[in-house]
Order: C-alpha cells, then structure tokens, then sequence
C-alpha cells in the first residue's frame, strides 16, 4: 500500500444513477453488505440534509433529531446503525450515530467541532475534530470515551475517512491546507499508518476499506478531471462514471460494490451506484 505499486486497466461495472426526487445535488457517503446507502441531498442548492437509501426508497433522516441546518451521513453498515454529522444554530458541528431510534450526539472533549466519519459493527467510533484553525485531526473512539487521537507524521491535517470491522482506517493527510495536494493513508488496528498513493497522481483521497482490504477512494492527475480507484494488493482499477465531468467513489462494501457521486456537464453531483460485472453475474 505504497507508492510504485502497479495500475491496472479499468475494471468493468455496471454503472445506476440513483438521486434523490427531485434534488440540485445527491451524494453518497456510505453502503453496506445490504445494498442500503446513506448521505445527503439538497432541493433547490438550499441547505444538505442527511438521507438514507434503503429497500428502493429514499428517507429522509428524522429533522427532529438533526435539526434543519446542514446534515450528512454514512454507513449504514450491517447492523443498520448510521452515523454522519450535524450543524447547530451557531454553525458548530456534531457527530452522531442513529441505530433505530436511538439518537446519540458525538462530541470529542475539548475540541470545537465534531464528525463521525465511520461506526463499525463493533461500535468503534472513526472520527475527525477540528478547532478554530480549521486543521483536521483524526480520532478513534473505543467504548464509552476511550479515544485515541493520531496523525500522520508531518502532517498539517490529518482526515480520516473510512473504517471497517477489522479496525482498519484510510483517510487523506496534507501539509499545506492552503495549498493543498492531499495524499491517502492506511492505518492499521495496531496504529501503524502507510501512505498511500496513486501511482503517478498528484493528489490521492482514499475515502473507504471493506473487511476483505479493498480501499476505495479518487485521484487527480496534474491536469483533467477527478477519477475513482478501488485499490487490493497493490493493484490501482480506476472508475470513471460513463459521460461524467469527474468521478468520487466514497464507500465500498464486501462485495465491491462501491458508491459515491459524480459531476455532469453543469458540475451539479448526482448520486450513484457501481456493481462489479463478477459480482452482477454471480446474483443471477
């Protein structure tokens, strides 16, 4: 999981847009083994809010508990548990996670600003805090409070962004927010982290890991648009949504199914959803 390993040529998968009725902006942040999606919307380029995507149907995550100021989810995972962010009226942000109906707010003690970026099975927290200099920093929660802080040696923000069963996370990392050309990272459960890189990228996001090791995430070159990756034992398959203007792949399950949004001519994001051809054919 480093830099020089080998690209691939682009995999085959069969490709469904999937927006919310009638939205200017749909994108998923989460699925899980089920097929069931998570993340958000917007009507009208108004404020996004937390939705989730399940049995063929949209829902909207309950207001009541998120309150109508911006909103976002993840997973769900297997266990149905989602998990995301919230604003308040002051604009302070908070993580939470929603299993059923039980609502629980996610704060990191001492710290301004919250997110909850992944929620496993074992109820292992992945999140990301932040004060008022609006550096990134990464954090796994175990059990009620038992946080261990981290990043990436170096680094001016560190952004953990998935996690699975095994305790495993990837994320990006940077040195300069102001300028920045953010590389991926995996950190394993034992705390130990890897760069990793696109080969030949300028800048790599890896954004989601499945309990088989597949890492998920997008890249950039030094010119052109955004491309997708699904990464396993150093081989790099890249995605590009069919006649889209830049592609970001954010969560991927067992299966290999990935999800995420991409760009259309008018830079508005929709969301959808890519099947691998091995593991369509394997369901009929």
């Amino acid at each position: 999981m480093a830099d020089g390993s080998s690209t691939s040529q682009a995999a085959s998968y069969s490709y469904q847009t999937l927006d919310y009725p009638g939205s200017t902006q749909t994108i998923f942040w989460g699925i899980n083994d089920f097929g069931e999606m998570a993340g958000q919307f917007d009507l009208n380029h108004t404020t996004p809010h937390a939705m989730v995507y399940r049995h063929g149907q949209f829902e909207l995550l309950d207001p009541a508990m998120l309150g109508t100021y911006f909103s976002a989810a993840g997973g769900p995972n297997d266990l149905g548990a989602t998990y995301g962010a919230y604003a308040d009226a002051t604009g302070t942000q908070h993580g939470f996670v929603l299993h059923g109906h039980h609502f629980e707010t996610v704060d990191f003690p001492g710290h301004l600003n919250s997110n909850v970026d992944g929620y496993n099975e074992f109820g292992t927290i992945l999140g990301v805090y932040w004060d008022a200099d609006g550096a990134f920093h990464g954090i796994l929660r175990r059990g009620k409070n038992w946080d261990t802080k981290f990043d990436v040696a170096g680094a001016a923000e560190t952004y953990p962004l998935g996690l699975n069963d095994l305790n495993q996370s990837v994320g990006y990392w940077d040195t300069n927010p102001k300028a920045p050309a953010p590389h991926g990272f995996f950190r394993d459960a034992n705390g130990n982290i890897t760069q990793l890189d696109v080969p030949g990228a300028y800048a790599t996001v890896a954004f989601a890991i499945n309990d088989v090791g597949q890492i998920a995430g997008y890249y950039w070159g030094t010119t052109g648009p955004m491309h997708s990756f699904v990464e396993a034992d150093g081989k790099f398959v890249t995605l590009d949504f069919p006649g889209s203007t830049g592609t970001a792949v954010t969560t991927i399950n067992n299966f290999g199914v990935v999800s995420g949004y991409y760009l259309d001519a008018k830079r508005q994001a929709h969301g959808f959803i890519a099947t691998p051809t091995w593991a369509a054919e394997q369901h009929h």
